[in-house]
């Protein structure tokens, strides 16, 4: 992938690439009080932490501007992989990560958070969906992301666990499509991160809690590139920090390990 400069915007499929800075204007040619350009850090980090990631640039100080890459984990991995540039990335289950692990691409990792995973319900619950067991009946149109993604192993946990099998459901690349399938009322249903629930709850949905076994872990990787860069190393010590958790809860992110 090939990012692009401040205040610019690509759109490519499945990818939204954003380059943050504070503020657009360049220095003045010989003004001494002008400054050096901050340095950037790139950050990966899963589709489900995007409203997230918008407040921590907001809140982050600690030097250095950040370029975010938001996807699906395993868009993301797949990214890595094929060699794009990366300071620190954040996927939303550990599994994600294990093929950029085999590569030796992570120099330090550590848990930052939690999620687990409920049953949104479309704006008015149009489909009178009142239990999990509802997804397996015909009336019902459901949308679950594929398996081969992180939010799609957590619904397959789910429903292996509850003993139910869909009917008529369609196939996601991320927790934040099937969120849209919900909201837009193309789907009654679907199983996302609670995060993703709540942040819809001002355009109509509403969720049920389901029993969710395993509920996932958000992995904070810096990759063995990031660890060459001062700003990026001190960003992903800020992830580790308060106030980074403190936006985390505030999201309704668990705390690690629950």
């Amino acid at each position: 992938m090939r990012f692009i400069s401040r205040c610019r915007q690509i759109l490519a499929p499945s990818v939204v690439l954003l380059a943050v800075a504070a503020g657009c204007s360049a220095p003045v040619p010989g003004d001494a009080s002008a400054t050096p350009e901050a340095p950037s850090i790139t950050v990966f980090a899963a589709a489900s932490l995007t409203d997230v990631i918008a407040a921590m640039n907001e809140a982050y100080d600690g030097g250095g501007r950040l370029r975010t890459n938001l996807g699906s984990s395993a868009q993301l991995s797949s990214q890595l992989l094929s060699g794009a540039p990366a300071d620190v990335v954040i996927a939303a289950d550990l599994e994600a990560l294990d093929a950029v692990r085999d590569e030796g691409l992570i120099a330090r990792e550590r848990v930052v958070a939690g999620n687990t995973t409920v049953l949104a319900l479309a704006p008015g619950n149009p489909g009178q969906v009142a239990a999990l067991a509802d997804l397996s009946e015909n009336r019902v149109q459901t949308a679950v992301c594929a398996p081969s993604v992180p939010c799609g192993r957590a619904a397959g946990r789910v429903l292996d666990a509850a003993g139910v099998a869909l009917s008529g459901e369609s196939r996601e690349d991320s927790a934040r499509s099937v969120l849209t399938k919900v909201v837009t009322g193309q789907a009654d249903a679907g199983l996302v991160y609670q995060t993703d629930a709540l942040s819809a709850a001002k355009q109509g949905v509403t969720y049920l809690e389901v029993r969710d076994p395993e509920p996932n872990q958000y992995p904070a990787a810096l990759t063995a590139e990031g660890a060459e860069h001062e700003a990026a190393v001190r960003f992903y010590e800020w992830l580790a920090g308060e106030e980074a958790a403190g936006i985390l809860r505030d999201a309704g992110f668990r705390t690690p390990g629950s």
